[in-house]
This record gives structure tokens, C-alpha cells and sequence, in this order.
């Protein structure tokens, strides 16, 4: 693969759109808002979007994804919005010379034109020579309404499970999602859940962890509460700083 031939998520995705954000502005209720207009999907990137994207990239050297070259891979994206977390893991992996064979993408999120705008950023990500072959499927639910016919998987897949500030999202059954996966998702599964360090919520991504651990076959887990600094956009300066980016995290490996 060759880097600079692809769409890459923090130049081509989250820094155009820090531009068009303008003082005062609506902070989308913390992020948790579900989106319906184009104007607040453009403010929820330019606000969100480099948080989301440096946290991902300080999880993902703790999975190790060297062990999917040539492997098929699928990726369910839950709660995805505008599906940043599949761009910013197709940006890692094209960074890092790993060559997964990516069979489908699932994007599951509550709002249409959130979910609409994720499907094309992902097409842009794979356009060059990732996966052309991938089956981009998108899901227009809240999870709490997901059914097992949502799902299509394979046994023989490495299934790749990105919750990106969803987990700790209050407002979904746990045990529902939980459910869905263990039912839905044979084989190997790797989970990475990131989140803002919010102490009142993390308990959310701790329960969801320990609800798999009644598997012996639950591997590699890592668990990471450390603050990162890394340059976002900072809206009052209108310029790009370094910013101590609190976070909440764990991954685990569980084979169902």
C-alpha cells in the first residue's frame, strides 16, 4: 500500500471541517446527541472528530493487528455515527503496511444521515487498494432494537468490534448488546471499547468486559486509563494545539 495515494482520515476527513466551525457553538449534548442535520454532523467532527481519532490510535497498538494480514477480517462498527472509528482503524492499518482481507464492514447508528455520511467516508478510505471487494453494509437502528437477523457472519472470520464513545453512553441494555454478540459472532472476536475518562460512567465499559470473562477462552485483555496529548483543534484559538486528551479504555480477544 502506498500512504499517500489514500484518503486519510485526519488530513482529508476531521481538519477541513475544523474550518467551518464557528463561535458560539452548539456542543451536540456532549457528543451523544443523535444527529440530523448535515451542519451537525460537520460540527461533530470538527469537535469530536481528533479526540476519537488519537484515542483509537493509542488503542490499536495494544491489539497487535499484524496478526490479520492476510486473514478475513469483518468490522462491526456499533453506534458508529459517522462511522470514524472504521476510518481512523483503515488509516492505522494502511500506516502500518497491515494487509487484512476485509470481507464486510457493518455500520450500525441511529441516525440516517450520520450513518449515510459514515458509509461514504469509508468508501473513500478503501478506494485505493485496501479492499475493494468489502460489502459495506449499514444497519439504521438504536441498538437497543437490533435483531439477530441483522447480523451476517462467519465462523472463519477474525471479527473486529469497535465501540468508540458508545459504550458509556447510558440509554442501551448492556445485556441486550452482550446477547447479540455471543449469539451472532462465532469464532474469534476482538473487542476494543474507548471512551472519554468520565468516572461516573466507566463502570459501563468495565461491566461489558466482565460479562465475558465467564469465557476462559477471553485473551489478550488491556486496560488503559491514561490521559494521552496529542494536537486537536481547539475551537476559542481557532488553531491546531496540544491537548491532554483524557481517556477510558479495554479490549479484550473472546473466542465464542
Amino acid at each position: 500500500m502506498n500512504p499517500s495515494s489514500q484518503i486519510r482520515f485526519f488530513d482529508n476527513i476531521y481538519r477541513p471541517r475544523t474550518g467551518r466551525l464557528q463561535v458560539p457553538f452548539d456542543n451536540l449534548d456532549g457528543g451523544t446527541r443523535v444527529l440530523s442535520e448535515e451542519a451537525e454532523c460537520d460540527r461533530y467532527i470538527a469537535l469530536y472528530g481528533g479526540h476519537h481519532f488519537h484515542k483509537l490510535y493509542a488503542a490499536f497498538p495494544s491489539t497487535n493487528f499484524d496478526y490479520t494480514s492476510g486473514k478475513s477480517v469483518e468490522i462491526i462498527d456499533w453506534g458508529c455515527g459517522q462511522a470514524i472509528a472504521t476510518c481512523v482503524l483503515i488509516d492505522y492499518l494502511i500506516e502500518k503496511r497491515i494487509n487484512p482481507k476485509i470481507v464486510s464492514i457493518t455500520l450500525i447508528e441511529p441516525s440516517s444521515i450520520a450513518l449515510w455520511r459514515g458509509y461514504n467516508f469509508v468508501r473513500q478510505m478503501l478506494q485505493a487498494n485496501l479492499s475493494s471487494y468489502s460489502i459495506i453494509k449499514t444497519v439504521n437502528k438504536h441498538i437497543d432494537y437490533l435483531e439477530f437477523s441483522d447480523f451476517v457472519s462467519s465462523d472463519s472470520n477474525i471479527k473486529i468490534h469497535l465501540f468508540s464513545n458508545i459504550i458509556d453512553v447510558e440509554g442501551f441494555d448492556l445485556n441486550k448488546l452482550y446477547n447479540l454478540i455471543i449469539n451472532c459472532f462465532q469464532g474469534i472476536n476482538r473487542v476494543v471499547c474507548t471512551s472519554p475518562y468520565q468516572s461516573a460512567r466507566n463502570y459501563r465499559i468495565d461491566t461489558f468486559y466482565n460479562m465475558f470473562c465467564e469465557y476462559p477462552q477471553v485473551k489478550n485483555p488491556f486496560h488503559s486509563d491514561k490521559a494521552i496529548s496529542q494536537p486537536i483543534f481547539n475551537v476559542l484559538s481557532g488553531q491546531f494545539e496540544t491537548w491532554k486528551i483524557a481517556r477510558y479504555e479495554r479490549q479484550f480477544t473472546v473466542n465464542l
